[in-house]
């Protein structure tokens, strides 16, 4: 089954807030970002093209020779071949940045980014699977998102004022597991207290997150922040990316003055 960008545009459409990471975003890494997107469900086009019975895994191809793979039973009903974007600072969609992958990206809900191939060429119904491009380069074939939460304000290195009153902000994101609560702590992690959760946008988008916060006590201040699933909080123990993405908390210090 051949498609041309506009044989695509004029499917039934389907919008989706998605959150891409990549799988070497470090604790605290801004390798992360979360967009509206428009485009064609994927399960719906496989139902429509008609696999054969021994088809088990999807391979994707990419004009620039990237090569990705995932069993058939595991793809998700929100994956999406997206070409659009939405714009907020123009009010509307608009077709992909080359940089997000235009014409067309895969969107895998619950995955890494390595596991979503930009410039999305072809998709092939296989009866034997086939490695990924970063999977043969020692990196996780299931890619799945870990748990992860960030601070975004106050920056590292911050002078704050003892008894003037601030918020601490950051998001928090778990691929398709909802963030059931975000902890922050002032004291280096010996206290938690709960944050504030905005609204989510999404199953599949980050969430941001506040805590107010009046310093009391002046001088150097480790502040730290974990997600909560539920499978209970994000994991502490501090790894390297490699092989299946970074765990860890995110820690900024600060000077109170």
């Amino acid at each position: 089954m051949a498609l041309s960008l506009e044989d695509l545009m004029a499917l039934p459409a389907r919008e989706l807030v998605h959150t891409l990471i990549c799988i070497s975003n470090p604790v605290g890494g801004d390798l992360v970002g979360c967009l509206r997107w428009k485009g064609v469900s994927l399960p719906a086009l496989l139902e429509r093209a008609g696999p054969k019975r021994e088809a088990r895994y999807l391979r994707f191809e990419a004009a620039d020779g990237y090569v990705e793979s995932l069993p058939l039973a595991e793809l998700p009903q929100d994956a999406l071949l997206a070409y659009a974007a939405f714009d907020p600072e123009r009010g509307r969609y608009e077709p992909l940045w080359p940089s997000h992958g235009y014409p067309v990206r895969l969107l895998l809900p619950g995955r890494y980014g390595m596991k979503q191939p930009k410039w999305l060429t072809r998709i092939r119904l296989e009866a034997e699977k086939t490695l990924g491009y970063w999977a043969e380069r020692g990196w996780s074939e299931e890619a799945r998102v870990r748990p992860m939460s960030r601070i975004d304000w106050p920056r590292p290195g911050a002078s704050l004022r003892v008894g003037e009153a601030l918020e601490v902000r950051g998001i928090a994101f778990a691929g398709g597991k909802p963030v059931l609560a975000v902890e922050v702590s002032v004291d280096g992690g010996k206290r938690w207290e709960r944050a504030e959760l905005l609204p989510s946008l999404g199953p599949y988008a980050w969430r941001l997150w506040r805590y107010a916060w009046r310093p009391e006590v002046p001088g150097r201040q480790a502040l730290l922040v974990r997600a909560w699933t539920r499978e209970g909080p994000q994991d502490p123990t501090p790894r390297d990316p490699l092989p299946d993405g970074a765990t860890g908390l995110h820690r900024v210090e600060v000077v109170v003055r």
